[in-house]
């Protein structure tokens, strides 16, 4: 059989090690999961997708709230498989998002006057900011709180969850250097809701819940034939992975010193705090001292300025733009929201500056960049 998204390959973790040291504001993990006798193969660039476990504590309130029972029977209506409740709502559901159906649900099922009315008025055409705010800060949970119709049909119920999507990591480790494993660089994220602290599915799922050499973790490769290495092992390349963008280039650093590629090879790397936030340091200095890797690092929260990679990117411009006429390939991966936006301007700023080009031609050059497919982005 092969291995897709329909059908996942159980992998187990055998090493679990927090990256962040103590004191600092973020929690990260390393990752090794074996792949020996799975047959799943990738490259350094992809993703492995990963099918999670819902929090047991939310699951448990969930299943109380719903006035059911963990044992209780349900079908799935995605895959029509018949699984107990518990199972249903652990890997099946999607417990943070609603949508109106829902809400029209429980008008439908609920007894109170009160209720309906309130339902009533979201649902209403001329309530749509309402309503899109009201199901953008609402999960499952609030509502069966709120609305507890225990007299509801329990399947139905059950269909109006959305289906439990895989979460996706860029794959931190080269195969042609480590053949029996995948290594994942994951950021544990919290948010609050409701005064409440919740953690994200996947990111709990494999640093809290799965227990090492035991949890099976249902896993396929999400191939990125858009953000791999060059072909030609002598090109240099210019890598730009702040925080967990860090994780792809760590592969592409072991792959290139597995093949003894003779290209060059240039790292920014960012993030708050050298003494606590400084993720797989040792590998990055020691390739330094070994003179086969460029390396600039910035650390945010260290001095008085903020100073982050774009930052370094335009400090060392005349040395980037010979790079790139040598014929680098420019790769970014992390935050798509700023960073990326940010490293992008600079990118261009340089190309204005040091190839004495107009803002327009400097953005040209950038498009042409990306038409060759010497500018790569893994962003999220």
């Amino acid at each position: 059989m092969v291995i897709s998204r329909q059908h996942p390959v159980p992998l187990k973790i055998l090493r679990r090690e927090l990256l962040t040291k103590e004191g600092s504001s973020k929690c990260t993990y390393h990752l090794t999961l074996s792949t020996v006798g799975s047959g799943l193969t990738f490259k350094v660039g992809d993703s492995l997708g990963i099918y999670s476990q819902n929090d047991p504590v939310l699951v448990r309130r969930l299943i109380h709230a719903m006035g059911a029972e963990e044992k209780d029977p349900v079908t799935d209506p995605k895959s029509g498989e018949v699984l107990t409740l518990w199972d249903f709502l652990s890997y099946k559901a999607n417990l943070s998002r609603i949508t109106s159906e829902f809400l029209k649900f429980l008008y439908k099922y609920t007894s109170s006057h009160d209720e309906k009315n309130a339902l009533g008025h979201l649902l209403e055409p001329e309530s749509k900011p309402l309503l899109t705010a009201f199901l953008t800060t609402h999960d499952p949970l609030d509502l069966f709180l709120t609305y507890p119709v225990e007299n509801a049909p329990l399947q139905e119920r059950c269909a109006l969850f959305s289906p439990l999507l895989p979460r996706f990591y860029s794959v931190a480790s080269s195969q042609a250097a480590f053949p029996d494993q995948v290594d994942l660089t994951v950021a544990l994220t919290t948010y609050q809701h409701g005064g409440e602290k919740r953690y994200g599915v996947g990111s709990h799922f494999l640093c809290h819940l799965a227990e090492i050499e035991k949890t099976p973790i249902p896993s396929y490769v999400q191939t990125a034939p858009h953000f791999s290495l060059p072909a030609d092992d002598a090109a240099p390349i210019i890598l730009v992975g702040p925080g967990t963008g860090i994780a792809p280039f760590r592969a592409f650093l072991q792959e290139r010193m597995a093949r003894n590629a003779p290209g060059k090879n240039w790292l920014f790397f960012g993030e708050r705090n050298r003494a606590t936030d400084y993720f797989y340091g040792d590998y990055l200095e020691e390739l330094s001292k070994q003179q086969k890797l460029e390396l600039d690092l910035a650390f945010s929260r260290d001095g008085a300025e903020k100073i982050y990679v774009q930052h370094l990117m335009y400090a060392k411009k005349n040395l980037l733009w010979k790079w790139l006429q040598e014929g680098a390939y420019f790769y970014v991966c992390g935050d798509a929201h700023k960073m990326a936006k940010d490293v992008e301007m600079t990118l261009q700023k340089i190309a204005q500056e040091e190839g004495a080009m107009s803002e327009e031609a400097a953005k040209l050059y950038v498009r042409t960049l990306r038409k060759e497919k010497r500018y790569l982005a893994d962003v999220y």
